[in-house]
């Protein structure tokens, strides 16, 4: 099963007042918490409501607190007061930590592609290639003729191809007149 539920016993405190009422043996009986825990590949995910019960510590019968009166407001306050166990959320812990790790490895890949590409803006020389693409599937390539400052003058190639543009780095394709762009 990838998603359910369970009930899990997570408190207990013993009433020595009570006795069992199906034999009225002389047992004590207790306050008893239950909760609903979610899980998703047996991993508990989220605890749910918590719900109060009177049982037995001889059989394990369960009465809901209704059937005792007297105690009844008791066996309530108790299930309030008892809090839930942190390893019952392990599963959402995990994946936030997942979602934090994807966040951060993301945000790193794009710092680092800024980087590179900052480094490689710095390394413009003559007669480099820049290889780009202009389109979806349309790749082309131009070459740089100076640097001046902050703008680079290239020559664009008059072909473009939706393959690989080193199919199409020839010099006879750079005849065309000179544009610029700023690094930036």
């Amino acid at each position: 099963m990838v998603h359910g539920y369970y009930s899990k016993l997570i408190s207990k405190q013993q009433i020595s007042q009570l006795k069992y009422p199906k034999c009225d043996a002389e047992y004590d009986m207790q306050f008893e918490t239950f909760c609903k825990i979610h899980h998703m590949l047996f991993i508990p995910f989220v605890a749910g409501k918590k719900t109060p019960y009177i049982g037995c510590g001889k059989c394990g019968t369960h009465y809901y607190p209704t059937a005792f009166p007297a105690f009844e407001q008791q066996a309530i306050e108790f299930a309030k007061q008892t809090k839930k166990r942190w390893y019952h959320f392990s599963g959402l812990m995990l994946l936030s930590i997942f979602v934090i790790g994807a966040v951060t490895l993301v945000y790193k890949g794009s710092q680092e592609n800024k980087k590179r590409m900052d480094n490689n803006l710095a390394a413009i020389q003559p007669n480099c290639v820049i290889f780009y693409h202009k389109a979806e599937d349309v790749n082309t390539s131009m070459l740089v003729s100076r640097v001046v400052a902050d703008t680079v003058f290239v020559h664009e190639n008059s072909r473009s191809t939706n393959g690989s543009a080193y199919q199409i780095d020839d010099s006879d394709n750079y005849k065309g007149p000179e544009t610029f762009f700023y690094e930036k």
